[in-house]
């Protein structure tokens, strides 16, 4: 098949005018190429306009005495009788649906049903709502979640780099591989960038082999990094069952050590790798170069401490093609002040959890943790853009959150007043504290994960109890969003950004964090409705899970699971998540031949060219495998 990657939307448009043009060139293989693009161009179209069931419910399914939720889309404006159907034909529950009128995220009129009915385990039931149709099967079960936990986890065995992946730990034989980029010896990136600035490269290399790769490419990112660990820590920390060493069926099963660590501890080596030694020199630049890179000069500098943005390819590798099959050049981005401040946080993260587990290595942790901190406050200004080719920026040009949260981490590991200190000063310097009912955590916005951490852990019960209120400050604006939004989940924005189940994934947390810490259950019917959602119950009727669900995405941009659309590659693992809807960012060939005809919660197709919709990436499998492990883990209903 023809690869869109390096084809403009333009040169897309011209070659489709001249197929349908009777006076163009009679160029065979110009109109051979035009042939092929317009038929490529059609796949997209068929993906976004994928058969949808109007009627729409979790495809996995709920726990036996919560509240479920369906979704018709109709245009029929009276109540309508519905029933909740067991394969044999018994009826599990019945009753009117809600009309709830125009659902301007998916541009359709839409009719509610909600029963706490279903408190009998079973199996294949499915939602029937008269004249409109039947949904998915999905189950009642105190178990509907356990698979899932483990599968999402699994998600980042499959995308370790340096060891072979291996059929025994990754489901089967079509996802073993052998080992990628096994052995990274790396030094800084030497030569031109997009924007023509010339890098002189430096004169040490760091071994940073292993870690995770981060999404549909094969670079590894430190910025994503930290918060993808953190997730995996978080569910440690709040006492996530299940996960006691084998459970999860990873190599390091039998070494005693609980599975949640062992999986992140591949990436937090990784993360440690890539932190300059004392006495180091990188060439960096300082201050926001924006509009300034014609007179840009990187300067070399004393990098002790600080933390190179990421490693990885210097052009964008083929697609497809697995990891040891690709032969890119590799490099180190320049260490930037964002990616030290990521060391910095999860370090200390680390060192709270390892105390008492492996002392000598929460000992290692700190203290990179302290030199990253100090290394930052020395260069607090040195940031990441998208200006090394071949793999993703992961760039900011503001850091406040990031200083707050690595405050926040070591003030709840060291108890220190330094850090007390600091956290108060950087709290006073964000533009907004608590977060925003119309935010969330994010990578590039980490505040959230330091209210989170302080909330459970802060050691001075004034800064736990305050940290607490902004918590519930935000998570009770997420809640009262839910009447506003016809799917009924706590998110009532109207834009859908680049990896927008992360969003919900994030929003979980928080929700999450805040019913474990009140047992308010608006707050645990708030973050089940978002996964519901995630699962099935959403405009594309489509769960953003591969393997689960029965209408469940196959095709993510991903450079080896791209089996959806090329022979001898594998479709996705069960428990790889989709990025979602994003109508804000029309990037990548899909997306701009659909974008016209899209809304901001159907704005998707799945396709392996849709990578600014349909791509996997570590943060929000991260958050998405926390709030499926939290519904697994929850007490049961009365």
């Amino acid at each position: 098949m023809v690869s869109l990657k390096n084809v403009s939307f333009a040169s897309l448009a011209s070659a489709l005018l001249l197929a349908g043009c009777a006076t163009a060139p009679q160029d065979d293989g110009a109109s051979a190429a035009a042939a092929q693009i317009s038929a490529r161009q059609q796949e997209y179209l068929n993906a976004f306009n994928a058969p949808r069931n109007p009627v729409r419910a979790t495809q996995t399914g709920i726990r036996p005495g919560y509240t479920f939720v369906g979704i018709a889309e109709t245009d029929i404006a009276e109540p309508l009788n519905w029933r909740i159907l067991a394969p044999n034909g018994a009826v599990a529950a019945e009753g009117m649906t809600i009309p709830q009128g125009f659902h301007e995220g998916s541009n359709a009129n839409i009719q509610l049903v909600i029963t706490d009915a279903l408190r009998t385990p079973a199996t294949q039931l499915v939602l029937d709502v008269e004249g409109v149709g039947k949904s998915h099967p999905f189950d009642v079960s105190e178990n509907v979640f356990n698979k899932l936990k483990y599968d999402t986890l699994r998600y980042f065995y499959h995308n370790r780099v340096a060891v072979p992946i291996e059929a025994e730990y990754a489901g089967g034989q079509q996802w073993a591989r052998p080992a990628g980029h096994e052995r990274e010896l790396l030094t800084c990136f030497s030569g031109t960038d997009k924007y023509d600035v010339k890098w002189p490269g430096c004169d040490y290399k760091l071994d940073v082999s292993g870690g995770w790769y981060d999404a549909g490419d094969h670079s590894k990112y430190v910025v994503n990094g930290g918060v993808s660990v953190w997730a995996l820590l978080n569910a440690y920390e709040r006492g996530t069952k299940g996960f006691e060493d084998g459970a999860a069926n990873l190599p390091e099963s039998g070494n005693g050590l609980n599975d949640l660590l062992d999986e992140a501890r591949v990436n937090i080596d990784y993360m440690l790798s890539m932190q300059a030694k004392p006495g180091m020199e990188a060439p960096i630049l300082r201050g926001n170069m924006s509009g300034q890179w014609e007179t840009a000069e990187p300067e070399l500098t004393d990098v002790s401490g600080m933390v190179h943005h990421k490693s990885g390819d210097t052009s964008w590798p083929d697609f497809p093609v697995m990891p040891h099959e690709s032969n890119r050049a590799r490099a180190l981005a320049p260490p930037s002040t964002a990616a030290t401040l990521h060391v910095a946080a999860v370090g200390a993260q680390c060192a709270r959890v390892f105390q008492g587990i492996d002392d000598a290595y929460a000992n290692k942790c700190l203290s990179a943790a302290k030199r990253a901190y100090k290394a930052a406050q020395r260069l607090p200004d040195v940031y990441a853009y998208d200006n090394i080719p071949g793999s993703g920026p992961y760039g900011s040009t503001d850091v406040r959150e990031e200083f707050y949260w690595a405050a926040a981490e070591l003030y709840a590991t060291t108890g220190a007043a330094k850090y007390a200190d600091d956290l108060k000063r950087y709290q006073s310097e964000l533009d907004q504290w608590p977060i925003s009912e119309y935010q969330q955590p994010s990578w590039s916005a980490t505040s959230g994960y330091g209210i989170l951490t302080l909330s459970r852990f802060a050691p001075d019960e004034d800064i736990r109890a305050e940290a607490q209120a902004a918590l519930l400050n935000t998570t009770n604006g997420y809640v009262q969003q839910t009447r506003f939004e016809g799917y009924q989940i706590p998110m009532s924005r109207g834009v859908w950004p680049w990896g927008s189940m992360g969003l919900l994934g994030n929003r979980g947390v928080m929700l999450g964090t805040a019913y474990d810490l009140t047992g308010d259950t608006r707050y645990r019917d708030g973050a089940l409705d978002l996964l519901d959602y995630v699962l099935g119950r959403n405009p594309r009727d489509l769960s953003y899970v591969a393997g689960h669900g029965e209408n469940a995405f196959k095709a993510p941009h991903h450079r080896h699971w791209a089996g959806a659309q090329y022979e001898g590659y594998p479709l996705p693992p069960p428990g790889a998540v989709a990025g979602g809807p994003n109508n804000t960012d029309p990037a990548g060939p899909v997306a701009r031949v659909i974008f016209d005809q899209c809304h901001a919660q159907t704005c998707y197709a799945d396709h392996v060219d849709a990578y600014s919709l349909n791509e996997v990436a570590i943060n929000w499998q991260a958050v998405t495998f926390w709030l499926a492990a939290w519904a697994d883990d929850i007490d049961r209903a009365e």
